[in-house]
């Protein structure tokens, strides 16, 4: 056995160019199906956790998908508000644990600001989890404002930096007039919370009193910010938990009936199941590519050592003249492609881990997408032995034809 594998990578040296292409073709293959793989289950454990903030998302009727994508991942456009009053009285109802407001709409440096209360970090939870503080505290003060740690570290912001809040999510209407304090950092949550600008909802009446139907009113000066003049007349939606799970369904038929206005009550993972059913096709077709990269890289190893038999016609010779069977010689064949297959699955890991610690902080900060690092997972290994399997069975039509040429006969 040794003295075969000492053979084969001899040989393989000795074909060092059409070698070195195909262990560059394999192992691109096999890195491109891990990459895939790993962001299609990343990407999809990291949706699904990150959306268990609560039992329900209480918001206007439209999109379901697009709501919860807006309101939980703030991707997307803004949906339809709902009325203060409203949202009162779905929180009094005797059913409801809490339900804690959100307000959307407003920005600071293309970082999204998410008006709330400060409940919302005390009740919130991510990934189930509940938020700390890397330094500083909740908001006390209308003007106060919690940053996420993305946001603290792109911007290199501190505890007492001044900033202003824009309309919309462009920069090119600031509220200047209403300058906000930073008060607290939130930890590193691998959610999409670490790019949010925390505001409580009296800040964002304040700062939108000289605004009517999205016109800002010229020469308006702020005067009678107490907190009891600046209660929002609309929010965007509410994160709701209930006292007792059984009653969720019964909740949504309710809220989706209510009277006043066209309400709705989502469920965050039944919403993002309908998501990747819609995008799951798109998942299994990458997959498919990617699976036929491989075999096409396998297809093009068999080629290389089928063609290369006429060529190491000498070597054939030799190697049944010092007493080698054509069953060793058909052996050397598979151990070659073996040892190409063995290689390209180490260089794939390799590249493989050096693009998850270049890409996971990249996909974390501009998408929020938090892809939890892992060496290898089961799917991998059973991939691996796939692979291996398969250069075996690749390599058995040529070493069968060097196993019936005449050149070891």
């Amino acid at each position: 056995m040794k003295i075969l594998l000492t053979l084969a990578i001899n040989s393989l040296l000795g074909r060092k160019i059409s070698v070195i292409l195909t262990l560059i073709c394999l192992t691109l293959s096999i890195t491109l199906f891990l990459s895939i793989d790993n962001f299609r289950g990343g990407a999809k454990k990291s949706f699904f956790s990150n959306s268990q903030a609560g039992d329900l998302i209480l918001a206007a009727k439209s999109g379901e998908i697009q709501t919860i994508l807006y309101v939980l991942f703030q991707i997307g456009t803004p949906s339809s508000n709902i009325r203060w009053d409203s949202y009162q009285k779905i929180k009094n109802r005797n059913d409801v644990e809490w339900a804690i407001p959100i307000s959307l709409g407003d920005s600071h440096r293309q970082f999204r600001v998410l008006g709330t209360t400060g409940e919302y970090f005390k009740k919130v939870k991510f990934k189930n989890k509940k938020f700390t503080f890397f330094k500083g505290k909740i908001f006390e003060n209308t003007f106060d404002v919690v940053i996420g740690n993305d946001v603290a570290k792109k911007l290199n912001y501190s505890l007492g930096k001044k900033l202003i809040i824009s309309h919309g999510i462009s920069s090119q209407s600031p509220h200047t007039e209403f300058p906000f304090k930073v008060t607290g950092i939130l930890n590193k949550t691998g959610t999409p919370a670490d790019k949010l600008i925390f505001v409580s909802l009296e800040a964002l009446e304040a700062i939108h009193k000289n605004w009517k139907a999205g016109i800002r009113l010229p020469n308006y000066k702020p005067k009678n910010l107490k907190k009891d003049n600046l209660i929002p007349k609309e929010i965007t939606a509410a994160v709701i938990k209930l006292k007792s799970k059984i009653e969720i369904f019964q909740f949504q038929r309710e809220i989706n009936g209510y009277k006043n206005e066209p309400l709705q009550a989502i469920i965050p993972g039944l919403a993002i199941s309908k998501l990747w059913q819609v995008i799951s096709f798109v998942e299994n077709i990458l997959l498919i590519i990617s699976l036929m990269v491989l075999i096409t890289s396998m297809i093009g190893m068999s080629a290389i050592l089928y063609s290369n038999i006429h060529l190491r016609k000498n070597e054939m010779a030799l190697l049944r003249i010092v007493g080698a069977s054509p069953k060793i010689i058909y052996i050397l064949l598979i151990f070659e492609s073996l040892i190409i297959t063995f290689l390209s699955i180490l260089f794939s890991i390799i590249i493989f881990q050096i693009l998850n610690l270049i890409m996971n902080p990249i996909l974390d900060l501009h998408y929020g997408v938090f892809i939890e690092y892992k060496f290898l997972s089961m799917n991998n290994l059973i991939f691996f032995v796939f692979v291996i399997l398969l250069s075996i069975l690749i390599s058995l039509f040529p070493g069968y034809k060097a196993f019936k040429s005449s050149i070891i006969k």
